[in-house]
């Protein structure tokens, strides 16, 4: 289901402090997750990029993921999330974003095809769940208004996706309950932080899946 407006983005940077490599080329399955990302988001669009945080990492990807526009933050930014949005929001071609992390392998394409069906109209969709944590890199924007939105909280020393929400108009916020329609697990959100989460999760998920 290819969406002629919208572009999907995928977040690479951050420093990958707790993981201790490059968390976007470490393997699953024997495959760099990043590689995982690549397929899912190509569902949804033809314009697909990755944000990367550094000259670096941008040089590593490119060598396991040829076809597809590797996007740099500003240089000397901050290694956050919100850094790496803005990027993204900046480098689409499209009226919406799909954000999407590197870490999160299996990724429902069903639950973001259900997020991106109600994108009309909304500043952003976002899952959230019953505790009311949500999910900011597994959400749809409306690229300019989020762009705008996203540079003024950087402006204002404001460094969490949270302060982004909190600064667009007409959100809604998709409860994960809801979305169990379409993944019942919710592995959709299953990322991983660590090596041993990582070896966890492939242990946990069979390679047929």
């Amino acid at each position: 289901m290819s969406l002629d407006n919208v572009t999907v983005a995928i977040l690479a940077g951050g420093d990958s402090s707790r993981f201790g490599s490059e968390k976007s080329l470490a393997l699953f399955h024997r495959k760099p997750l990043v590689t995982h990302m690549v397929p899912i988001a190509k569902v949804f669009a033809s314009r697909v990029i990755i944000v990367a945080s550094s000259e670096k990492q941008q040089a590593l990807l490119s060598e396991v993921v040829s076809d597809i526009d590797i996007v740099l933050d500003v240089e000397g930014s901050e290694r956050c999330a919100l850094n790496g949005s803005v990027t993204a929001f900046e480098y689409s071609e499209n009226e919406y974003t799909l954000l999407l992390p590197v870490d999160t392998p299996l990724a429902s394409k069903g639950l973001l095809k259900s997020i991106l069906q109600l994108r009309d109209g909304h500043g952003a969709v976002v899952p959230a769940w019953p505790n009311g944590f949500v999910e900011p890199l597994h959400a749809v924007y409306l690229t300019e208004h989020a762009y705008d939105k996203g540079l003024e909280a950087l402006e204002t020393g404001q460094r969490r996706m949270q302060d982004l929400l909190n600064l667009l108009t007409n959100v809604l916020y998709i409860q994960t309950e809801i979305l169990r329609m379409f993944d019942e697990k919710l592995d959709t959100f299953a990322n991983v932080n660590t090596v041993n989460e990582l070896k966890q999760l492939e242990e946990d998920i069979p390679r047929s899946r």
